[in-house]
């Protein structure tokens, strides 16, 4: 199925990006707005640049919509999709409602794949569930279908938390610095204990995390004293008040 994109920024250069890395090489047309993205995409990716966004939705099959928030259904208003059409938003905030208000007759999912898909790593949500949205985004990213929109927005939350994760990970690179550590040793070491960590939880499905906390930090543990001095610190009761308040945001 033809991929069309409407909003060739960032996003859009993520997904195309992981795509082709997973070996997919559908036809993708670009809308023409961002041209020097769009130039760089089109020659590295082996993508083509329409002459506007309704000959992008003339050519797709899906349509992947991944325009800023406030753009979105403005960048809808001049086009048609026709029956048959899947129309993607990967669009922060905006709900399948005011979505199907401009994409109808086509059928609208939201989803959200984030930096990682470059590299084919990372989760997306999506609603409603579309097989077709499944097979183009399933090499790319972890997919995961849920009931309704209340629990897309919480998927969406997480999407703002993993960027977070970035300053976490540059934060403990810049201590280790600090302390003396070359800065590829204290990179590597920031990087590989986290994603250590990940690999043992993905490999273990079965065991509820916070239980797997408990079997690793043990009383009398170094990792047991960190975890009880951040609680103290506010670092666990930060976290959730901040994932409240972006909740909040996000319905807003």
């Amino acid at each position: 199925m033809t991929l069309g994109i409407i909003g060739v920024g960032h996003l859009a250069s993520y997904l195309i990006a992981g795509i082709r890395k997973s070996g997919d090489q559908r036809r993708i047309v670009l809308s023409p707005r961002n041209k020097d993205v769009a130039a760089k995409l089109a020659a590295e990716f082996n993508c083509e640049i329409m002459t506007d966004n309704q000959s992008v939705v003339d050519q797709a099959d899906i349509v992947l919509l991944a325009t800023r928030p406030a753009q979105s259904l403005l960048a809808l208003q001049d086009v048609s999709f026709r029956d048959g059409q899947i129309m993607l938003s990967a669009v922060a905030g905006v709900s399948v409602n005011e979505l199907k208000l401009y994409a109808e007759p086509a059928e609208v999912v939201r989803c959200l794949p984030l930096a990682p898909a470059e590299v084919c790593a990372g989760a997306t949500p999506i609603f409603p569930d579309n097989e077709a949205v499944q097979e183009l985004l399933d090499p790319v990213v972890t997919v995961i279908p849920v009931a309704d929109e209340e629990q897309f927005e919480l998927g969406s939350v997480f999407g703002c938390i993993g960027g977070w994760v970035y300053t976490l990970f540059g934060q403990l690179q810049n201590w280790l610095e600090k302390q003396g550590m070359p800065n590829e040793q204290a990179r590597a070491l920031a990087i590989e204990t986290f994603h250590g960590a990940t690999s043992l939880a993905k490999d273990q499905p079965e065991m509820d995390l916070l239980e797997q906390a408990k079997l690793i930090a043990t009383e009398g543990t170094y990792t047991k004293f960190f975890q009880d001095a951040f609680e103290d610190k506010g670092g666990m009761a930060a976290l959730i008040e901040s994932s409240d308040a972006l909740s909040k945001k996000l319905k807003s």
